[in-house]
């Protein structure tokens, strides 16, 4: 069983010393991307670092860089008619997605020689004593665009090297991962970092496995549950009630149809998607175990 101070000990964000290291890797690696790629880039942060939900085990850094002279449409909203007017106005990009991500490896490369890795979705940097980890993310800008031909949302769009498409909402997961926390009173941010320990205390241990459940995830999991369910008067309290509500949610097909991404522009069980709710009970039952055994 977990004690509560253990629990609390869990809870909090990371020391100013390791968030001193993020914040300088972060500034290091934007100067570098700027001094080549001027305004023709936007530079921010995504993940956990960014949403404050980071542990120690994962406190590396996720650097998006997005190209804002292109973009890549999103037309599933617009009839046949709609699609085929858009195209016919579409002036194609004459710089690559691949160039850019290729681009960017390579001042990476220039840059630090033997820390740089190119990777299937980023490229990777890696940390000194210095710097933490960090995970560049090279993109073009998502617009999503509904009838007629206005558009809905701005998100980001890339390609892995496995040809996977990948899109996402940084800014919308951000600005409503932060309301939610203060609706909860701070709790929101606490249960999510709790249970992403619990997590790497259950892989350190071989209970699952690594892959079973990723932050992000997990994040967006937690996100889905009702705000009054983070009003108790004690951490481990919380976390079980809300333990409780996804394991009673992943045995309603309608519920679970109706979880979405922190961004609430993107549904979070989807068929490309690893995870079900069968893997997440799975998760569910051995961190209620951790809790509570």
């Amino acid at each position: 069983m977990i004690s509560e101070e253990q629990i609390q000990n869990w809870s909090r964000a990371l020391s100013e010393i390791e968030n001193e290291k993020c914040i300088s890797t972060v500034a290091t690696i934007k100067n570098i991307l700027q001094e080549k790629f001027g305004d023709s880039v936007d530079i921010f942060l995504q993940g956990s670092y960014r949403n404050s939900t980071n542990v120690r085990q994962d406190s590396d850094v996720d650097i998006i860089v997005c190209y804002n002279k292109a973009y890549f449409p999103d037309l599933s909203g617009l009839s046949d008619q709609e699609i085929e007017r858009h195209n016919s106005i579409l002036i194609p990009s004459e710089y690559s997605f691949s160039q850019f991500k290729s681009d960017v490896e390579d001042l990476m490369r220039k840059k630090f020689p033997l820390q740089t890795e190119r990777k299937n979705k980023c490229v990777f940097v890696k940390g000194d004593v210095h710097r933490v980890n960090a995970d560049i993310v090279p993109c073009f800008i998502l617009k999503r665009f509904r009838p007629p031909y206005y558009v809905e949302a701005e998100g980001i769009q890339f390609f892995s090297d496995k040809e996977e498409e990948i899109k996402s909402f940084p800014r919308q997961h951000y600005e409503n991962g932060a309301d939610k926390n203060e609706a909860t009173d701070a709790s929101f941010k606490s249960v999510v970092r709790i249970l992403k320990n619990s997590r790497n205390m259950l892989i350190d241990k071989n209970e699952i496995d690594e892959k079973l459940m990723p932050s992000f995830f997990l994040e967006c999991l937690i996100w889905n549950v009702p705000n009054i369910q983070f009003n108790t008067f004690s951490e481990k309290r919380c976390v079980n009630s809300i333990l409780k509500v996804l394991w009673a949610d992943m045995d309603r097909i309608e519920v679970v149809e109706s979880y979405t991404e922190i961004s609430n522009l993107m549904l979070l069980f989807q068929k490309q998607k690893a995870q079900t709710p069968e893997s997440v009970k799975l998760f569910l039952s051995e961190a209620y175990n951790l809790m509570n055994s």
